[in-house]
């Protein structure tokens, strides 16, 4: 008899410990595809990883840095930009989409709103059309005007893709409504 209860207590603890492989796979494997999940995330998720991770100190020769953002109507002056989107990079700068253009087309931006050193784009809720947006890289400064303020879902990837025209999107999350995101567009200041 102790030798069956044992048997079936092993078998659980195993079909248990599968099921947890085959979960933590997942989510790594859809993370590692390039989807939005690697910044779409719930705030207990951020608040743990500040804990838990040591952010950087940033300077002026911080290698991760490929530029600056500034929006002078928020009050955002030179905050660093560092290429990916993952946690760790956006508990410390503003995260540049890898998949993104760094010059031309377009160039996309995503930034925590709140809780934490990272969360640069706490006042972009308060832009409006006609704001600048000054994009800093070692290569040129560009300027450009906000034409577009939306609100979309965490899912929808067409804000990201490329474009023929100069233009930047900002992101960030909509304060308590985890699968909405404030998307702010800007086209090049001729």
């Amino acid at each position: 008899m102790r030798k069956s209860i044992f048997i079936s207590i092993l078998l659980i603890i195993m079909i248990v410990n599968g099921l947890l492989i085959s979960f933590i796979v997942k989510k790594q494997n859809s993370i590692s595809n390039g989807t939005l999940n690697e910044y779409i995330v719930d705030e207990e998720q951020i608040k743990q990883t500040q804990e838990e991770s040591e952010i950087p100190a940033i300077s002026e020769t911080d290698k991760n840095i490929i530029g600056y953002i500034t929006i002078k109507k928020i009050g955002l002056e030179k905050a660093p930009i560092a290429d990916g989107t993952d946690l760790v990079t956006i508990n410390s700068y503003v995260g540049h989409f890898k998949e993104s253009s760094y010059l031309d087309g377009n160039i996309c931006l995503c930034s925590h709103n709140r809780g934490g050193k990272g969360a640069y784009f706490g006042n972009l809720k308060n832009l409006e059309q006609g704001d600048i947006i000054t994009y800093i890289t070692k290569y040129e400064t560009k300027e450009y005007v906000v034409n577009e303020i939306k609100v979309i879902d965490e899912t929808d990837f067409s804000v990201i893709e490329p474009t023929e025209d100069n233009k930047i999107t900002l992101l960030t999350c909509v304060e308590n409504i985890g699968n909405k995101r404030l998307c702010v567009i800007g086209t090049q200041n001729n």
